[in-house]
This record gives structure tokens, sequence and C-alpha cells, in this order.
């Protein structure tokens, strides 16, 4: 059945053609009527008939535009025009936009609506022809990629010792290439960790992939790779067997990610391949020169040459940044952001000086993060100030050179500073920051929670909750810290008896002293004493 949708602004017209014939008989349902061009065409959309009936004169949206707003909506289907003796200027436009037949509505009669009928009929019948042709030629093409795709791919596999030739891929591909190339954002952030859908981009990727290579080779076959990464393995047309199609062809594949995608990337090509056979070596060599690419971040598209094998060893050194996170912890405590600002640039050069390799790079970052997150994660809840640490990992894993993962670290120091700078003008840490100052200027004397709270002229309840929360442990106990550092350093003098300590210290006896030591370091005055001698 053909099915048909009727549109005219007359109810008896459309009474009037919809009894003028039993359409059954001639193959036909009328699944819809509309009035007006607007109503008609969400019909069109919903119902997507086979042959549309519409009057030209319409209001709101005549018969001609009605079609016009249809056909670039990309509908496919015959319509007759319904028109009156003086569009017939009107009629022949419509005749251009693919009408197959016109009808007079005042000398509309049954044979001439049949007549109108099977010539629109035969109109789908070529439309679903095509239709079919197209289909089949796209699957024996999408067939054939397929099987290309799959030999390739077993051929990469390191599993296999050995694997069947295929002499027809042999003579499609009498020479390969290997392009593998990794995309990439264009800005680098802290914390931009989920603007990417790379499995969207890539399925949009391949057929601006599919376009641009028909200009360069004679073959193209795309493996994917991680999520991030394609492999292409390609034979150039005789004309672009050379080093700087190849480099326009990558340019070209860069400037289509970077304007609908507002992403990069980096090439890696290996040396020419007379066999299909050595694929698995062009791999590899591909695999090299796009390592290359990280330690060089001006090169984006990078050849394959044997001097590569021999360059930046010193990539697998150890490279051991832990020695900076004391310096760090300190940093963070005092709320001192120039300080962690000097530690970081440290940190920089030493990137700089060792140049690691991108997982030793990776590896250290993550490392940095883990300790501020862990430092913080008392304080900041929030995800957008750290994100989860399986999200930072792919976001670093994403940039393709060592400058990248600079700029990284320099967009997590100035995160990092910021959160010092608004602890320190926080109201609740700068009281902790002014009690801390004063036990440490008063050490020597015996210090009482309301002895502080009156000098920074806040409650002693209140000044205590903050204190807690912020410190992990309470006034009391940060008092005899500090009181018994200090009394550690005196005793190691040798200069003062144990008494003579306590008395400097603000201790009423020696007794409470020695039980205040034992409770903060472990021993007594004297096992400290006799250990350290």
């Amino acid at each position: 059945m053909y099915r048909i949708v009727l549109i005219d602004d007359e109810p008896l017209v459309l009474a009037g053609i919809a009894s003028l014939i039993p359409w059954e008989e001639y193959e036909c349902t009328i699944v819809g009527k509309a009035t007006n061009g607007n109503s008609a065409m969400e019909l069109i959309l919903e119902l997507n008939p086979d042959i549309v009936i519409t009057d030209i004169r319409m209001p709101v949206m005549n018969g001609l535009e009605l079609i016009e707003a249809c056909q670039k909506q990309g509908c496919e289907f015959a319509f007759l025009l319904l028109t009156n003796l003086e569009d017939f200027q009107l009629a022949q436009q419509a005749v251009r936009l693919g009408a197959t037949d016109y009808l007079v509505k005042l000398d509309l009669q049954p044979q001439a609506l049949i007549d109108a009928l099977e010539r629109a009929k035969d109109c789908c019948n070529l439309m679903k022809s095509h239709h079919k042709k197209e289909l089949y030629s796209f699957l024996l093409k999408d067939s054939q990629a397929q099987v290309e795709r799959s030999y390739f791919t077993q051929l990469l596999n390191p599993q296999k010792d050995e694997f069947p030739v295929n002499s027809e891929l042999e003579k499609n591909y009498p020479f390969v290439y290997m392009i593998l190339f990794q995309m990439m954002p264009e800005q680098i952030q802290f914390g931009q960790t989920d603007a990417y859908d790379f499995q969207f981009i890539r399925s949009q990727l391949l057929d601006i992939i599919s376009g641009i290579s028909s200009r360069y080779f004679a073959r193209c076959t795309t493996l994917p790779q991680e999520k991030d990464t394609l492999a292409l393995a390609v034979c150039p047309k005789l004309e672009n067997d050379n080093e700087k199609a190849l480099s326009d062809f990558c340019n070209k594949i860069k400037v289509a990610l970077s304007t609908y995608f507002a992403l990069t990337a980096q090439f890696g090509i290996s040396k020419r391949k007379e066999q299909l056979s050595e694929l698995p070596e062009a791999f590899l060599e591909a695999k090299k020169a796009l390592d290359d690419c990280y330690y060089e971040s001006n090169r984006s598209i990078s050849f394959y040459r044997p001097q590569t094998e021999e360059r930046h060893r010193s990539s697998n050194r150890e490279f051991n940044i832990n020695f900076l996170k004391k310096a760090m912890y300190d940093a963070v405590l005092h709320n001192e952001s120039s300080e962690l600002h000097q530690i970081f640039d440290e940190l920089s050069s030493l990137f700089r000086q060792y140049k690691p390799g991108k997982t030793q790079a990776v590896s250290a970052c993550i490392n940095i993060y883990s300790f501020f997150h862990d430092l913080f994660q008392e304080e900041s809840a929030d995800t957008e100030d750290f994100p989860y640490i399986s999200d930072i990992t792919e976001q670093l894993a994403q940039l393709g050179s060592l400058e990248d993962i600079l700029l990284w670290l320099d967009s997590f120091c100035e995160k990092m500073c910021g959160l010092l700078t608004e602890r320190k003008e926080n109201r609740s840490d700068k009281l902790v920051y002014l009690a801390k100052r004063y036990i440490n200027e008063h050490y020597t004397e015996k210090l009482t929670l309301s002895d502080i709270a009156d000098h920074l002229r806040i409650s002693s309840g209140h000044l205590s909750t903050t204190f807690s929360r912020y410190m992990n442990l309470t006034i009391s106990d940060y008092i005899a810290q500090v009181k018994i550092e200090h009394a550690k350093e005196l005793i190691d003098s040798g200069q003062y008896l144990i008494y003579e300590i306590a008395g400097q210290l603000g201790f009423d006896n020696a007794y409470y002293f020695s039980k205040v030591f034992k409770k903060v370091t472990g021993m007594s005055p004297r096992d400290y004493d006799s250990l350290h001698k």
C-alpha cells in the first residue's frame, strides 16, 4: 500500500478528493489530512508518506513552500499539486521542484486522479530502487572495509606468529605506511575532565578522514586504538608518496579537529613498507615517532628516523619528587601561597632538567595531586576543587607533550595557591593562625585556653571548636606539642636539669612536665636524654 497525505485549506475539497475514487483498489491508503502548511509539515515528518497531494495556495505556508521545507528536512516522497486555472505559472514551478503532476481542482475527474496516482507510484518505485542500489553499494563498500580492518587488526596482534596472506589486499596495498595519531585538548587546564566525548568524536571523525584520505591515498584503513588515538594503514597515490603530502594530510586532519571539536593532534608516521607482513614493524615505528613529539612540543608531525631509537634514553632514569613534600606540607600548613609557588617552580625545573618519560611524568603528577587531595580532603569535598583521581589520570594521559604536562602543573599550582589565599582570608582559619602564632610566641608561659581566647577577644568555646576542626587536635594538645619540641632542644643542649627545663617552659613542677613529655613522645625526659646521648 502506498501511504498518502491530503492537504487543502477547504474541508469540502478534502472530503471530495477523499471520496472521488476507491483508493484501496489502486494500492493506496489515506493516512492523514491537513488544512494548512504548518500542520501538514508536522504530519509529513511524523508519518513519512509515500505520496503527498497538496493545494498550491494555502494560508501560513503555501504548497510550494511546504514541499521545499520538507525536502530540506530530508523527506523524500512523490507529490501532486492541486491548482486553480490561474495558478498555471505556480504549477510549472512545482514541476521544477519535482512534482509528478498537477491537477486542476474544478475539472478533477476520477480517471485524471488515477492516472496521476500511477505516475506518482512509478516515481516512488524509482526512488526506492535507487535507495536499494545506494544501500547495496554502501553495504558492499562497508563490508570490504570491515574485511580490511579485521585483517590488519589480526596482523598487528602480537599473539599471532603466522597469519595467512590475503592476496587481494596485497594487490590493493603494494606498499604501506602506518600513521598513528593522538587527539588532545587545544587548551590545557587542571580539572578539565569531562569536556570531550572521544567515542562520539571518533565516530564523527571517521567520515572526515574518509573524505580527506580519498584525495591523498589509493587505500586507507582506519584501526581504532585507545579512545583518543587512531591508527591508519595507508597506501598513498603515487604522486603523494612523499613526506610533504603525508604532512599535508595530517595538517588537514588537525584543521578539522580544531574547527569541529576544539582539539589538536600529534602524528607519528612510519617508514614505507613494501610488504603488508611488515605492518607490525611499521606500527612500532609510528609509535616511536609519535613518542618523539612528547619531547618536542613544537613538532606535531614526526616521521620515524633510525636515530629515534637512541634519543631520550634518560626517560628510563628514576624520577623522584617526594623530597619536596615536606616543604609543600609546611607551605599548606601556614597558608603560604608564595612559598608553594616557589616549590612548584622548582618542580617544573626538575621536569625540564631530567625530561622524564611520559609514564614517569604522569605518575609524578598523580603523586603530587594525591598528596594535595589528602591534605585538603577534610576541608574541600567539592569535586570542582579536587576531581576524582581516576579523572585526573585520564586527563593527564591525554596530554601529548612534556610542555603540556608542565602547563597542567602550572594550572594546578595556581589552583592550590588560590585555595591557600582563600584559607588565609577566611575568618575561621585566621583565628587558628593567630592562636598558633600566640602559642609559639608565649610557649614559656603557663598557657590556657581562656588566656588565648581573651587575647583574641573571642569566646573559649568558639576558639576550641574552630581550632579542633581545622587542626584535628585540641588546643591543649597543640600547646603541649610546642612546649615539648622546645624541651627537646633544651635537653639536647645538655645545659639544663629536668626541673630547670620544666620551669623555663611554664610547667608547675618537674613531675607534670615529665608526664606531658611522655604523653607526647612516648618516653620520659630522662629516657629521651639517654637515648640521644
